[in-house]
């Protein structure tokens, strides 16, 4: 007899635990009268997917479905009105962005992005760290740190491969900047990871508040470059000074494997730039009365239009066809909408009120002790949790909070979310982790010593960014 399986058996503890405590809710009434019975039933929701989530006892993106099935049988909503955060604008924005995203790679715009900056400043060991980050955050703005970190590996492999160094631990460190950079850079714009996302859905959806692009990246910029600075000083930390000056012959190594760029890189270069200048600009643009209704989502879509309309200069197609579309991750999109869905539950029904009112205790503690402990909570859930699942969950419950406490629940909500993206322990912690991990030359506690000096050094930032702007 074969031994089961830890996960599959954590999948079928997960299911049948879900089922439970989801079953129990019908059984048991709610011993209170400040909290609805539609609460009551969202509430069991909330924890059926919560669980299910977190043990992934179904794919994530089918959990995400349940909203759709449940809430319109057990709660007085209908189907509609449940669907409805499925087709939130910022989940077109997202399309949009990858949509782009896509269109980078395609014509090979990121590789030649890498080594034109490698080409700059690959002449020390802290020089090539330092270039390998900073491509690795400025990518991720863009696309998916997933695929930032994927892209990276091979040529920094090629790269330690061609150096001359006796600092046989550089190869380690350089992977480990390149995960953590590739993580911080999706903190710095809204397409950047899926948090991001979510909460500017969020605030749309519940508070009627529209975070632009350069609304959010005026906090979250600054933001994740200290971060990257922290993270590049801790691990530079580890490079030997001895070896750091021997890799001249670096820049004439990497211009080599930059060819001539194409045609279809200098167009899709050309839409890219435009699309970053009109989502900085769009509050200017808004006062033309023709684009007076121009949103960031709008602008995204606009893009990725343009991509399928303009003939590429080397095919018989336009620079991006519909078959490129299977790339699009399809389930962060029904993720999306789920988590909308269950949030906007959350607050309509008055659970997420109800659950503020129980932790009224908070009140006992100064603002910046209780964001600290909320800070902290995050970060170092986040590394055992989906960081989209975590922000799916918490953010109604904080928000709430900050409006009980008067505290701005915009500012409030860019700080837990960054924080929930500021993992830096595990390989389990983000995809960039998993990725660099994935590649043998990496174990554990060296990823976890010096990420956890990372996630605090976060927590002071964190911290800081509030107390200078509340």
């Amino acid at each position: 007899m074969t031994k089961e399986n830890p996960k599959q058996a954590l999948k079928k503890i997960g299911f049948w635990i879900g089922l439970i405590l989801f079953t129990s809710f019908f059984i048991i009434s709610p011993n209170t009268e400040s909290l609805s019975q539609d609460a009551w039933y969202v509430l069991a929701v909330m924890t059926l997917m919560v669980v299910w989530w977190l043990t992934e006892t179904i794919s994530i993106y089918v959990t995400a479905l349940l909203p759709l099935i449940i809430l319109p049988m057990v709660t007085s909503v209908n189907f509609q009105e449940v669907a409805l955060p499925y087709a939130n604008q910022t989940i077109f924005l997202f399309l949009g962005g990858f949509i782009l995203a896509i269109a980078i790679e395609k014509v090979g715009l990121h590789q030649r992005f890498a080594f034109f900056i490698l080409s700059k400043n690959g002449a020390s060991l802290k020089r090539i760290l330092w270039s390998f980050m900073l491509i690795a955050y400025l990518t991720s703005m863009w696309i998916i740190n997933t695929a930032t970190a994927m892209m990276l590996l091979p040529i920094a492999t090629y790269v330690c491969k061609n150096i001359k160094s006796s600092d046989s631990g550089f190869e380690v460190v350089l992977l480990l900047g390149i995960a953590y950079a590739a993580t911080i850079g999706g903190m710095a714009t809204i397409v950047g990871t899926a948090p991001n996302i979510f909460f500017v859905g969020y605030m749309l959806e519940n508070f009627n508040t529209q975070i632009s692009f350069y609304e959010w990246s005026k906090v979250a910029l600054p933001l994740s470059m200290i971060i990257l600075v922290f993270a590049y000083l801790i691990l530079s930390q580890s490079i030997n000074k001895s070896t750091q000056d021997k890799n001249t012959s670096m820049n004439s190594l990497l211009i080599n494997k930059l060819p001539i760029m194409s045609l279809d890189e200098k167009k899709v270069l050309l839409i890219f730039f435009l699309t970053i200048f009109t989502w900085v600009f769009r509050g200017q643009l808004n006062n033309v009365q023709l684009l007076s209704e121009l949103t960031d989502a709008g602008i995204a879509i606009s893009a990725a239009f343009l991509l399928f309309i303009i003939p590429s200069s080397n095919q018989k197609t336009e620079l991006l066809c519909w078959e490129d579309m299977r790339q699009i991750p399809w389930g962060l999109i029904l993720l999306f909408g789920g988590g909308l869905a269950l949030a906007k539950s959350i607050m309509e029904s008055g659970l997420a009120s109800w659950i503020a009112n129980n932790l009224e205790f908070l009140t006992d503690f100064s603002n910046l002790t209780m964001v600290l402990i909320l800070v902290v909570c995050v970060i170092f859930l986040t590394e055992v949790l989906s960081n989209t699942a975590l922000t799916i969950s918490f953010l109604p419950i904080v928000s709430i909070v900050a409006v009980n406490l008067q505290l701005p629940v915009q500012l409030l909500g860019t700080i837990m979310v960054i924080a929930a993206s500021c993992a830096f322990m595990l390989p389990i912690a983000t995809p960039p982790n998993a990725v660099i991990f994935a590649s043998g030359k990496i174990r554990v506690y060296e990823m976890a010593k010096k990420g956890i000096a990372l996630n605090l050094m976060c927590i002071l930032v964190l911290i800081g960014c509030f107390h200078i702007l509340f």
